[in-house]
C-alpha cells in the first residue's frame, strides 16, 4: 500500500474549485407546512392520499396497495416548475408506517419518461415494521463529489464524478410501495435535499483502469501492484486453506449431526415439522447455500471504443481477448460483435501460470469447503462442476424460442408458448444444456431468468398488440370465440364496436386493460402452458433432478405463482432485499422456496457502484450476508440462497454496462476476507441455527 502517492495523484486529479462538502446542510423542498397546490399531488391511478394534520405537522397520508413507477403517489413542483438541485448529493424523505403489517415504500426521484435503468439509479426504499419511522434517502450522484466537467465515459453504469440523471430540472417524486399484497397506509414529510457536493476539476483523467484492471486512482489495503502480489498472495491463501475443514458434514454438504431421513441418491425436498427443507442424496439434512457465476468466463469488458480508458493493455495476440455477441442495454446494444478483454483470466494466469485454469477450479473447491459454501450455482464453470466435488444447480436457457412481438419486457418481448415451434425449442435447449441431467451432484435446474410476467393480465394485452399471425393472438381469439360465440356479444362486454372476428384479429389496439377478466384468464392459461411444458420436457431427460423454476424477480402475481406451483419442485426468486424472513407465497400454495440471487456492494476497494443493495464498506457487506442468511434460516418456507456473484464486475463494465462491487473475490482474485470471515461464520453453524430455530417455535 501506497497511501502518500495515492494522495497526491488523487489531488493532482482531482482539485476542488468550488463548494466543499458540507454533511448538514438542508434545503427543504416541501415539508407540507405552506399551502400546497392540489394539482401538485397526483393519485397514479392505485391508491388515495390525504393532506392531514397529526400533533401540530403536516403531512400527506397514502393508502395503496402494490404500486410502481407507474402507479405510486406523484409529487410535483408545480404544473410547469421544477426542483433545481445541482450541487446536491441525496434527496431525504421522512416516512412512516401507518399500517398494520410491515411494509416497504420506495421513492424514485425524477420524471416518468426516465428510461428504467436512470429510474432505478435514483430510487431506493426503506422496509418499515409497524408504526415504524425511517428516513428515505436517494443519492443524486454515484459519488458525493462531482467532476467538473462531466467525463465522457460510456458503457459504465457506475461512474466516477457522475451525476446519475439532471439535476437541475427534476421534476416529480413518485412514491409506492414494493411487493404489496393487501392496502396498507404510510406518510410522508419533509421532503429535503441533504449534504452539498463536493466539485472537482476534471484533469488528465484518463487511463483510469490499471494493468490489472483496477481503479487507478485510489489505494486500499491489499492493491495489487505488481505479478508478484498475486504470486504472494497464492502462497497465503493456499496455507490457511489447507488447514480448514467442517467434520459436520457429509460429501454432499448435508448435515451429519441431524437426522437421517430416506437416501434417495438425489436431492428431493421434505417438509419437516412445518418446515421446509432439502434432503441431500445419502438422507441428510440440506440446505443449499450458494453462488453464481463460478467461472472465468463471465467477466470480460469491452475494449472498443474505449481504448484510452485502459493504461497498458497486452498485445493483440493475447489468448484473454474476444470478441462478444452479448449486450442486451447501453451502449454496445447496437455494436454487436465487440472486442473484449477479461482481466480477471489474465491475472489468475499472472498468479498461477499456464495451468492457471486447473488452480483456479482446484482453489475455489477449497475456499468453498472453508467458507462452508455448499452450491455452485447457476451460469458456473462446467469443468468445475465435472470434479463432483460440490453439489451444483443446472442452468438451461430457453433459446431461440418465437416471442410475442407486442409484449415488453427488460430483458426482451416474452416467449409465444402458444406456437409449436416453442415447445420444440424448449426440447432442443434441454437437450442441448443438460449437464447434470440425473446426476445425484446436482441439485435442480433453473430454466430461464428473471422473466417480465408484468402485471396481471399484461401478456393478454401483448397477444392483442401484436400482428394477426401471431400464434397467442390466434389462440386467445379462438378462446373468445368459444366464450362469446359472436362478436356482438364481446362487442357488449368489452365495451367495443369491432365488426367481426377478423377485425380484432387484425387490430393491434386493445379495447381492455390487464385487469379485464378475459385478459387475466388468458393470462392464467399462457403461464400455465409455459410452466407445463417446461416441466414435460426437463423431466423427459432429468426426472430425478429437481425443477428450480425461472427465478422470478420485481412482483410476481397469484395467477403467475399458482402455475408455478403446480410444476416446479422448488419456487426460485431473486429478491435483493436486507431480509426474507417476510417472502411467503400466496395462501393456499405450500413450496419450498429457494433464493437465486441477492447481494451487497460498497466503494471503499476501488469499485464503482454497489449493485443493487448498498453496504457501508467491506464488512458491512459481510454483516448483511449474515443477516440475510439467517433471515433465510428463519423462515420456514425457504430452502436456500445464493449469492451473485462469485467475481467483482469489471469497473468498466461487462456487456451491458454493470460494474458492481458484487464479488466474493476482487478481479485480481483476492478474497474480501472481512466479507467472506462472516460468510464463514454464517455458514459453519449454518444447520444448528435453522434446526434451533424450528424446533424453538
Amino acid at each position: 500500500m501506497k497511501p502518500l502517492k495515492a494522495l497526491t495523484l488523487l489531488v493532482t486529479l482531482c482539485c476542488s474549485i468550488g463548494l466543499q462538502a458540507q454533511h448538514n446542510e438542508t434545503l427543504t423542498l416541501l415539508d407540507f407546512e405552506k399551502n400546497v397546490e392540489p394539482s401538485q399531488i397526483q393519485n397514479g391511478g392505485n391508491g388515495i392520499f390525504e393532506l392531514k394534520e397529526k400533533d401540530g405537522n403536516h403531512l400527506i397520508e397514502a393508502t395503496m396497495g402494490y404500486s410502481n413507477k407507474q402507479t405510486g403517489l406523484k409529487i410535483f413542483k408545480g404544473a410547469t416548475d421544477t426542483w433545481n438541485l445541482e450541487g446536491w448529493y441525496q434527496v431525504k424523505v421522512d416516512v412512516k408506517n401507518t399500517s398494520k403489517n410491515e411494509i416497504q415504500v420506495e421513492l424514485y426521484v425524477g420524471g416518468d419518461n426516465l428510461d428504467p435503468l436512470t429510474s432505478w439509479y435514483c430510487s431506493n426504499f426503506v422496509a418499515l415494521k409497524p408504526n415504524e419511522t425511517k428516513t428515505l434517502a436517494v443519492e443524486l450522484t454515484w459519488f458525493p463529489w462531482v467532476f467538473e466537467p462531466q467525463p465522457d465515459i460510456v458503457a459504465m453504469r457506475g461512474v466516477p464524478g457522475k451525476k446519475k440523471t439532471d439535476l437541475s430540472k427534476i421534476d416529480l417524486f413518485t412514491f409506492g410501495l414494493r411487493y404489496g399484497q393487501e392496502e396498507s397506509t404510510f406518510t410522508i414529510d419533509n421532503i429535503r435535499a441533504e449534504r452539498r457536493l463536493e466539485v472537482r476539476k476534471l484533469q488528465h483523467f484518463f487511463p483510469f483502469v490499471d494493468q490489472f484492471g483496477q481503479y487507478k486512482y485510489r489505494d486500499w489495503l491489499d492493491k495489487v501492484a505488481t505479478k508478484a502480489d498475486l504470486k504472494k498472495q497464492a502462497k497465503q491463501e493456499a496455507k490457511i486453506l489447507a488447514k480448514d475443514s467442517l467434520t459436520d458434514r457429509n460429501k454432499y454438504g448435508g448435515w451429519l449431526k441431524g437426522p437421517q431421513l430416506k437416501a434417495t441418491g438425489f436431492f428431493r425436498t421434505e417438509k419437516i415439522d412445518g418446515q421446509w427443507w432439502m434432503v441431500d442424496p445419502d438422507g441428510y439434512l440440506f440446505w443449499t447455500s450458494g453462488v453464481n457465476c463460478v467461472s472465468t468466463s463471465s467477466y470480460k469488458t469491452g475494449i472498443d471504443y474505449r481504448e484510452h480508458y485502459f493504461e497498458k493493455l497486452p498485445a493483440k495476440d493475447s489468448p484473454f481477448y474476444s470478441s462478444q455477441n452479448w449486450s442486451t442495454h447501453g451502449f454496445y446494444k447496437d455494436k454487436l460483435p465487440f472486442k473484449s478483454f477479461n482481466f480477471y483470466a489474465q491475472n489468475l494466469s499472472f498468479k498461477y501460470g499456464s495451468d492457471w485454469l486447473d488452480k483456479f477450479r482446484e482453489t475455489t473447491i477449497k475456499r468453498f469447503k472453508s467458507w462452508g459454501l455448499n452450491t455452485i450455482g447457476f451460469v458456473s464453470d462446467s469443468g468445475l462442476i465435472k470434479k463432483k466435488k460440490i453439489p451444483y444447480t443446472g442452468s438451461v436457457w430457453i433459446r431461440n424460442t418465437p416471442k410475442i412481438e407486442g409484449s415488453e419486457g427488460y430483458w426482451g418481448p416474452f416467449h409465444d408458448v402458444f406456437d409449436p415451434n416453442f415447445r420444440i425449442a424448449v426440447r432442443n435447449s434441454v437437450q442441448q444444456q443438460q449437464l447434470g441431467a440425473n446426476d445425484p451432484w446436482c441439485i435442480g435446474f433453473f430454466v430461464d431468468n428473471e422473466l417480465s410476467w408484468g402485471d396481471s393480465g399484461s401478456l393478454a394485452i401483448g397477444a392483442l398488440k401484436s400482428e394477426a399471425s401471431q400464434p397467442a393472438k390466434i389462440k386467445f381469439i379462438n378462446d373468445l370465440k368459444t366464450k362469446y360465440i359472436s362478436i356482438s356479444t364481446l362487442n357488449k362486454s368489452w365495451e367495443s364496436n369491432y365488426e367481426n372476428w377478423n377485425a380484432l384479429l387484425q387490430s393491434k389496439t386493445p379495447s381492455i386493460t390487464n385487469s379485464h377478466p378475459d385478459a387475466i384468464a388468458f393470462y392464467s392459461e399462457l403461464a400455465d402452458t409455459y410452466f407445463r411444458t417446461i416441466n414435460e420436457e426437463l423431466k423427459a431427460i432429468a426426472p430425478n433432478n429437481n425443477y428450480l423454476g425461472c427465478r422470478f424477480a420485481w412482483g410476481n402475481n397469484i395467477y403467475v405463482m399458482s402455475a408455478a406451483a403446480k410444476y416446479m419442485d422448488i419456487i426460485s426468486f431473486n429478491k435483493y432485499e436486507y431480509s426474507i424472513h417476510h417472502v411467503t407465497l400466496p395462501e393456499g400454495i405450500d413450496k419450498p422456496i429457494m433464493i437465486g440471487e441477492f447481494h451487497y456492494g460498497s466503494l471503499d476497494k476501488g469499485s464503482l457502484h454497489v449493485g443493487v443493495r448498498a453496504a457501508k464498506d467491506q464488512a458491512d457487506r459481510g454483516v448483511k450476508y449474515q443477516n440475510y442468511i439467517r433471515s433465510g434460516l428463519e423462515n420456514p418456507l425457504v430452502v436456500g440462497a445464493h449469492w451473485f456473484q462469485y467475481v467483482d464486475q469489471p469497473i468498466t463494465g461487462r456487456g451491458d454496462g454493470e460494474n458492481y462491487n458484487v464479488g466474493l473475490i476482487d478481479v485480481c482474485d483476492r478474497p474480501f476476507t472481512e466479507l467472506t470471515e462472516k460468510i464463514k461464520e454464517t455458514n459453519t453453524n449454518l444447520y444448528e441455527y435453522r434446526y434451533k430455530k424450528m424446533h424453538q417455535k
